[in-house]
């Protein structure tokens, strides 16, 4: 569907995204890509749309505003550039800035991995007052108070407490409405109390903040993580503030990045990580994430020698698995199974489980060929390297290459997901529009978007905490049962089905706004709405139905 063709919203809104990551100024994950691509596709559907993020850098292409505001006693500025029919706004102050910028590179949350920068919790308190008065500072841009907010993860999830404890007591934003999403339940902001003063809050919001946490600690520059596993639980309660509660607690509408997902996570106390009992009382929607097709586009891709589409996807794959192979020093053997890997190297991801199931693999499939791109915990770097030494048809690269990602995403004719925990995820709707077929761990986002025997096969749900024997056999006998496929009818089918799919963000954004609609004007869109799962329903809204 072109852009003339995209039907226009007959009640466009205002809709301001607050996250701390924005693609391609600044990611560390999937929500700085949530970020910088659903709001296009929303302008697109005729809504104003603007995104407020850090600046972390001298972003080439925003200006500054000459516009400034007080937040948490400090005058914060504003830089803005206009791209792609939205509005992309940038927080300005030193906090941010010095914290990044030729220090740290990408690293926006610490320098490392566990090593959380100490100010964090007074980082992002500013940036949330900041960001929620942008809309009306920035008179200019032509949004003012009444706006949506979409609110990501716990470094905005102040947005939605702030919004109803100080704003609209003011009779400030009365009209507008703040959606909080979160993109990984696993990072909720838990510190320390502080007086609520310090957050620029009402001592009334302290019970919002509230949580009993099994940890003593909070892990920051003077007290890290440690590097295989985090500080054990002592059978003691602490007191803490959990900053993504609180949002939960306060936002008009709760979302997250896929259906399953927003099933898991309201299952159980460790699938909620502990805020299970919230997202069942104030509810939660899951809406599947896009991607966006033009960075990862077999088409257009700039690092592929043979550019290729759903015509000629076969011909293209096998150009693609060829360049692989001699680029990681792996025999050039077109029957051979490739199976890929891309990503960090941690358990949440199943690494352990995949470098255990690997040499099994290569025993049980011996013309199979396994390429894994990576880093990570130094352990698991570690483990790939001396699986790299140790098996001649697994090649490991322990670094961080973008050719390399974008040569195994077309030339793999498998991509290994193993995931213990996975949102949504986005690499399998990369390996899908290469027309790579995907193998994956049954949870979240990833039974969404994977179907089984159609556009993927499915090892099934890994377990949370341990490196079980079963799953890691499970995963042996997944990727055999797929590597006897390749080569037959079926398999071809499933790579043309996989490449066939339109994974963009057009659709989810119709769901997005229909949703969003629904919140900011009260009343239903069922058509805009088709297949948005509501697993769970608000506590009172089922007391109503009972």
């Amino acid at each position: 569907m072109t852009v003339a063709e995209i039907a226009k919203s007959e009640r466009p809104m205002k809709i301001v995204f607050v996250s701390a990551e924005c693609a391609p100024w600044s990611k560390t994950g999937g929500l700085g890509d949530v970020v910088g691509s659903l709001p296009v596709e929303l302008a697109k559907r005729g809504h104003k749309v603007m995104t407020i993020s850090p600046r972390y850098d001298q972003y080439k292409g925003a200006w500054d505003t000459s516009v400034h505001v007080e937040a948490l006693g400090k005058s914060v500025g504003f830089f803005h550039e206009k791209k792609k029919g939205v509005d992309r706004v940038f927080v300005d102050h030193p906090d941010f800035l010095a914290k990044v910028w030729g220090k740290t590179g990408s690293k926006l949350y610490g320098e490392k991995s566990g090593h959380d920068f100490a100010d964090n919790q007074d980082r992002f308190a500013m940036f949330c007052h900041a960001a929620i008065k942008a809309p009306a500072a920035l008179t200019e841009l032509g949004f003012g108070e009444d706006v949506v907010f979409v609110a990501n993860d716990w470094h905005s999830a102040l947005v939605p407490v702030i919004l109803n404890k100080v704003m609209k007591p003011a009779g400030q934003f009365t009209k507008a409405k703040c959606a909080m999403t979160i993109h990984n339940i696993a990072f909720q902001g838990r510190f320390f109390p502080q007086p609520m003063a310090t957050y620029g809050l009402p001592d009334s919001a302290a019970d919002d903040f509230f949580f009993e946490d099994g940890y003593s600690k909070v892990y920051d520059e003077t007290n890290p993580a440690k590097e295989d596993g985090k500080e054990e639980f002592d059978g003691k309660i602490y007191r803490k503030a959990n900053w993504l509660k609180a949002g939960f607690m306060n936002a008009d509408k709760n979302l997250t990045v896929s259906e399953n997902y927003a099933k898991e996570i309201a299952s159980s106390k460790a699938k909620g990580v502990e805020l299970d009992d919230v997202i069942r009382e104030f509810g939660m929607e899951g809406i599947v994430n896009g991607m966006d097709p033009t960075e990862w586009n077999p088409s257009s891709d700039k690092f592929i020698d043979v550019p290729y589409d759903k015509t000629t996807v076969v011909e293209g794959k096998a150009a693609a698995k060829q360049a692989l192979q001699a680029e990681v020093g792996l025999p050039l053997d077109a029957d051979a199974p490739v199976f890929g890997y891309i990503g960090r190297l941690e358990e949440q991801k199943g690494c352990d489980i995949m470098m255990a199931a690997i040499p099994k693999l290569l025993k049980q499939v011996p013309n199979a060929q396994v390429v894994i791109l990576g880093t990570g915990k130094k352990s698991m770097e570690k483990a790939l390297e001396k699986l790299d030494e140790a098996e001649p048809m697994c090649a490991g690269v322990v670094k961080f290459s973008a050719p390399l990602a974008h040569f195994i995403t077309a030339g793999a004719d498998f991509l290994m997901v193993p995931s213990r925990f996975e949102p949504c995820g986005l690499i399998q709707l990369h390996a899908m529009q290469y027309g790579t077929v995907p193998i994956v761990a049954s949870t979240g986002g990833l039974v969404d978007t994977v179907k089984e025997g159609v556009t993927g096969y499915h090892m099934g749900a890994m377990d949370a905490d341990t490196l079980l024997p079963a799953d890691v056999d499970a995963m042996v006998e997944t990727c055999a049962a797929a590597a006897a496929d390749y080569g037959t009818p079926l398999y071809t089918k499933m790579s043309s089905t996989c490449i066939s799919q339109d994974l963009s963000w057009a659709e989810p954004a119709k769901k997005w706004e229909g949703v969003l609609e629904e919140m900011y004007f009260g009343t239903p869109e069922a058509v805009k709405k088709a297949e948005v799962v509501v697993p769970i329903a608000k506590a009172d809204a089922i007391a109503a139905t009972a």
